[in-house]
Parts: C-alpha cells; sequence; structure tokens
C-alpha cells in the first residue's frame, strides 16, 4: 500500500466523520432567532405577493401547505449560479462563480471517473462517458484556476473585500488554485489521465494494493486528498452548512404550538441561566430567561 492509497483512506475518513459531526451538531443547536421575513419560499399560496400564512384568521388551527418546488426556485439558482453574489456584489460573482462553477465540474469529473472505474471504457457507456469526463473536467479545472486567480486579487485589492478577509481566506482559495492548476498540469502533461485516476479510485474502492501513479497524476491526486482532508475544517463547508443557515433561519415560520416539540425546545432554552455583564439586564448567572423576560424591574 503506496502513500497516496492511505491518504486516499485517511482522507476519506476524515472529510465524513467531520462533516458528519458538524452536520449533527448543527442540527441539535438551540432554537434559532429567525428572521420572520416573508416570502417565504416554501410558501405555496401566498409567495407571489409575498404574503404568509399569518394573513389568514386563526393561522394557527390550520395546516401549512408547502411548496418543494418553490425552495428549489430558490435554492437551484443560488447553489449553481450564486445569484446573490450577483445581486449584492458583480465584480466578485465575475470571479467566484468560474471558480464555483469549475469546482462542481471538477466533483462531476471525479464522480465519472468512479463510474467508468468500473464499467471500463472499452467501448459503450462507458467510453461515451470517459469522453465526456474529459471535457467536463478540462473546462472545469480552466474555470477553477480563472476564478481562483481572479478572486484572490480581487479580495487582495479590493477595497470593498480587502479589510474583512481573513488570512484564512487567502489560504483557502490559494489552495484550490492549487487543485485547479495541478488538474491542468495533469491534462497538459499525461494522455489519459482519467485511465490512471480510474486505476487508482478503483485500487481504493477494493481494497487493492496496486501501483499508485505517478508525475503529473500523482500531483494532482496529493492535492485532492489533502484538499479533502483540509476541508471540513474551514468555512468552506457552506456547502452543506447553508441548509441550515435557510430552512433553520430563514425559512422556518414552524408555529409554535401546545405540546409541540417547538414549545419544549423553547421552553428548555428559557431555563437556561444568564451571565451577561449588562447593567440592564441584571443577570447574575443565577437568573435564567425565563425570569428575566417576566422581571419588571428590567430597564
Amino acid at each position: 500500500m503506496t502513500v497516496l492509497h492511505i491518504l486516499a483512506y485517511a482522507s476519506v475518513a476524515v472529510f465524513i466523520v467531520a462533516v458528519a459531526v458538524r452536520a449533527i451538531r448543527l442540527a441539535t443547536t438551540p432554537v434559532h432567532l429567525r428572521w420572520e421575513l416573508y416570502p417565504v419560499a416554501h410558501e405555496k399560496d401566498k409567495v407571489s405577493y409575498g404574503g404568509s400564512y399569518f394573513e389568514e384568521k386563526d393561522w394557527w388551527t390550520k395546516s401549512q401547505k408547502k411548496s418543494l418546488f418553490g425552495e428549489l426556485k430558490v435554492m437551484v439558482p443560488e447553489i449553481l449560479l450564486l445569484k446573490g453574489v450577483w445581486e449584492h456584489n458583480k465584480p466578485l460573482w465575475l470571479w467566484s462563480f468560474p471558480m464555483h462553477f469549475g469546482l462542481y465540474l471538477v466533483i462531476g469529473f471525479a464522480a465519472l471517473v468512479l463510474v467508468t472505474a468500473f464499467t471500463g471504457t472499452q467501448d459503450g457507456l462507458g467510453a461515451v462517458l470517459e469522453q465526456i469526463g474529459l471535457a467536463v473536467g478540462l473546462v472545469g479545472y480552466v474555470l477553477g484556476t480563472v476564478g481562483a486567480l481572479g478572486l484572490f486579487g480581487y479580495r487582495l485589492f479590493s477595497r470593498k473585500t480587502r479589510g474583512f478577509t481573513p488570512p484564512s481566506a487567502y489560504l483557502n482559495i490559494l489552495f484550490l488554485l492549487a487543485l485547479f492548476a495541478t488538474g491542468l498540469y495533469m491534462f497538459a502533461g499525461v494522455d489519459h489521465p482519467s485511465g490512471a485516476l480510474a486505476a487508482f479510485g478503483r485500487d481504493v474502492f477494493t481494497l487493492g494494493a496496486g501501483a499508485a501513479p505517478a508525475g503529473a497524476v500523482a500531483a494532482h491526486l496529493g492535492v485532492a486528498l489533502l484538499f479533502m482532508l483540509y476541508l471540513p475544517f474551514t468555512h468552506m463547508t457552506h456547502f452543506f452548512t447553508k441548509y441550515f443557515t435557510y430552512h433553520s433561519v430563514r425559512w422556518n415560520d414552524e408555529p409554535n404550538h401546545p405540546g409541540s416539540k417547538l414549545e419544549a425546545a423553547i421552553q428548555r432554552q428559557l431555563a437556561y441561566p444568564v451571565s451577561w455583564s449588562a447593567k440592564h439586564l441584571r443577570a447574575d448567572g443565577k437568573k435564567n430567561w425565563a425570569d428575566i423576560a417576566t422581571d419588571t424591574e428590567v430597564e
């Protein structure tokens, strides 16, 4: 077993465990302070004019009608096209979009490589998928390289972003740039990169102990596996944490019915002790939120 094989197993294991732990922590956090802004994407009847079910008489006695399609109409453009960035900062979008979309294409390339690793590429569907994968991968690496270079420069030199861009953000972009650049180097220096990648992927999934790729393929694989190892410990985990931001904060309009799980969660939170130093709360670490909320002498 080579160093690349060991790195592959370690990267996949750490990635899965770290993402799962973070997802569980987010899913079990206390009830968030909801935005209460409308329209909410999953509103089925009143979203067209920005309304909500709160307009109805005795709304709390009626079941909510939700639309998954309504959520998808918001989520898909945001995920694939970075719609929010386009609307609020077009110069940033100019570089952020190709970097993100390039990454999506590279992930698609990796998925197609794994498929062909087990279907073969001699003829039929496997051969077609291989050619599609090569085209997708090449475009992805080009877009990603251009986007990462532009985004690094924009964040470094733009007054709008330089002041609040932490060093870790530059490191993340440089890591992505290394991923895309080594991919381009692999395509430029290897006649059949998908074949070598597929052989390695098949070897890893079948717990084989074959020889690892060398040269440009090994360099790209090494960077890709190190990136997978690094990613779960950065803010780049917004690729899944954004789900909680939207569904637990921005779109959460669940009514607080008596006896519901939401009511029980809120009751637990009201029992949390408060130790804020703000004098107007008169918090001493012993009073809980319920005490303070019902204290008539609190300023």
